[in-house]
């Protein structure tokens, strides 16, 4: 890459701000400061470079570096990945005792002469051209006119998650039209409770925001609440312990619909279930609608109560199944186009062939891709997609997966892997067994069905095998130390 002194560089310092700005609304949802929090340590913080692996940004002086190197670094690498679509390095350079540009090249020839202690070169920043196309995400709450609740950390009210951006194909098809039909006709008979299930990353969450967009449009008066099934228990939690669980009970009893994200995280808590089994009934009686989704059917949460189960399965059930090519591509081209990218169909077809899993590995590799071109200031092309790919099958590959969790588990025990997949039952054996499901289905999130494929087991037994690490955990500390600890040790690789 050619190197431009900072007076000579061909880049466009607007789209560099752009980017920061964007960021900026983002940290301060992340860091939840006041205007005046944010203005006095990121009020003068300017992004002035920016290259494939590396932001470069201007602090006034050397106090204000200290902080942000200390103190919010991580959150600002967060939020330049949520807008860039990869990571970047974030080195911030103090003008307080020289100027921004001979502080960068030092600063550059060092990382130089780290990388290739041998070989001096001169230091490199990349030449950028027109990045017009780069377009800037808009996220609200405030979408439509009806009143919407989105309780406590549930995600943002993305405004691309709408019906007409769902993309349909022989694998989701069921759960659009389902969700598309209480959207027009709220508390039919057939769609209440609707059910959705399926893996992560295949369209749960947006079928549901779509719901919400919908419905605020066409009624305006309804009061509509979404939350995540964790943030549900959390705030019953925080109710009972301020004494306020009136006020929770009125808050969730009283809504015209209720949009559960999530709800497999109830199952197991009994206070959590028995206030949610009284708010159910409620707005059933009231026929109110109920939309829920899950990540399994309502016949695997085996920690779920059973009439809780049996209202959950009274109304329609559909699940999403992972999309096939045809449909990826589909999707590829739908988000390249809210993206506001030109992607050419070779390269669509190549990413489609090869990144299988879900729907928000596809978008990451669209983000990727047009964050390469932005930078590097050329159209989006074939060499950029390979390098998407590749970092998506890289994260992969360093992710936790069942194999690594099964050799961790195996060396932690001594106990060989073909024993864990084994039908041996000697106590050591099984206790491997059920801690291997465990984790698996913690850090995973596997379906029980896969897991059970992998250990030569039904989805039952796997079930059985969880829920019996389940209970140790409640009865012993000393046993969940152990399993923490674990899990602490497969997530850092150690």
């Amino acid at each position: 890459m050619d190197y431009y002194p900072p007076d000579e560089r061909k880049n466009d310092v607007t789209n560099e701000n752009e980017i920061w700005e964007m960021a900026k609304v983002n940290l301060q949802k992340q860091l939840g400061f006041s205007e005046i929090s944010m203005n006095l340590w990121f009020g003068s913080m300017v992004l002035k470079v920016l290259t494939e692996d590396t932001a470069y940004f201007q602090i006034e002086n050397d106090f204000k570096q200290n902080i942000i190197n200390t103190r919010y670094l991580d959150d600002i690498k967060k939020v330049m990945a949520e807008i860039l679509g990869f990571e970047v390095k974030i080195v911030p350079i103090s003008i307080e005792k020289d100027s921004f540009e001979a502080k960068l090249a030092e600063v550059i020839t060092k990382e130089n002469e780290q990388k290739e202690p041998y070989e001096k070169k001169a230091p490199e920043t990349p030449a950028v051209s027109d990045k017009s196309y780069l377009t800037r995400e808009i996220i609200s709450n405030e979408e439509g006119t009806g009143t919407v609740t989105i309780s406590r950390t549930s995600p943002n009210f993305l405004p691309e998650y709408t019906f007409d951006n769902f993309v349909v194909g022989n694998s989701n098809k069921t759960a659009y039209t389902s969700a598309r039909t209480v959207a027009e006709d709220p508390a039919g008979p057939e769609f209440n409770p609707l059910f959705l299930h399926g893996d992560p990353g295949l369209g749960k969450t947006h079928l549901l925001y779509a719901i919400t967009r919908e419905l605020t449009a066409k009624h305006p008066d309804f009061n509509i609440i979404f939350v995540k099934g964790e943030d549900f228990m959390n705030e019953l939690i925080e109710a009972l312990a301020n004494k306020t669980p009136v006020a929770f009970r009125e808050k969730y009893r009283n809504a015209d619909m209720l949009i559960v994200d999530d709800i497999q995280f109830i199952a197991g808590k009994a206070s959590v279930q028995e206030e949610f089994f009284h708010t159910f009934d409620k707005l059933y009686e009231s026929g109110k609608q109920i939309v829920l989704s899950s990540d399994r059917p309502p016949k695997d949460m085996h920690q779920l109560e059973e009439r809780l189960r049996s209202r959950f399965e009274s109304g329609f059930i559909s699940d999403i199944q992972a999309p096939d090519l045809e449909l990826r591509v589909a999707i590829l081209k739908r988000k390249a186009q809210n993206l506001g990218i030109n992607v050419p169909n070779d390269v669509l077809m190549y990413l489609g062939e090869n990144i299988k899993d879900n729907v928000r590995q596809i978008e990451g590799a669209l983000k990727k891709m047009r964050a390469l071109a932005y930078i590097q200031g050329e159209e989006i092309n074939m060499s950029h997609a390979k390098t998407a790919v590749n970092d998506v099958l890289t994260n992969m590959a360093n992710a936790v997966t069942p194999a690594k969790i099964m050799s961790f588990v195996s060396s932690k025990y001594g106990i060989p892997e073909e024993d864990i997949r084994s039908s041996k039952r000697s106590k050591d054996i099984a206790n491997a067994r059920h801690i291997t499901v465990y984790l698996i289905r913690k850090l995973v999130d596997m379906p029980l069905a896969s897991i059970g494929k992998l250990l030569n087991r039904d989805h039952t037994t796997i079930m059985s095998s969880v829920e019996n690490v389940e209970k140790q955990l409640k009865v012993s500390p000393a046993f969940e130390n152990t399993i923490n600890e674990m899990i602490r040790e497969i997530k850092s690789g150690t």
